[in-house]
């Protein structure tokens, strides 16, 4: 009886930090793509599709959200 206790708690510690390392590292930073975005969009011959491709050439491999290119 005990062990089986010893196993269930050891379990229920595995599934706990599972959990915890998975959302830490499904939290991304995204500012950096932003900056990009914004940096080239405060150009003055910006254009909104070639700065929304920068951004989402940053983006897409962090999985950030992608910005429409029109």
């Amino acid at each position: 009886m005990q062990a089986i206790r010893h196993k269930t708690l050891f379990l229920a510690l595995f599934v706990f930090a599972a959990g915890f390392a998975g959302s830490a590292f499904a939290q991304r930073d995204c500012s950096g793509c932003t900056a990009i975005y914004d940096h080239c969009m405060a150009q003055p011959d910006a254009d909104q599709g070639l700065c929304a491709r920068e951004h989402n050439r940053c983006a897409e491999p962090i999985n950030c959200p992608l910005m429409p290119e029109f």
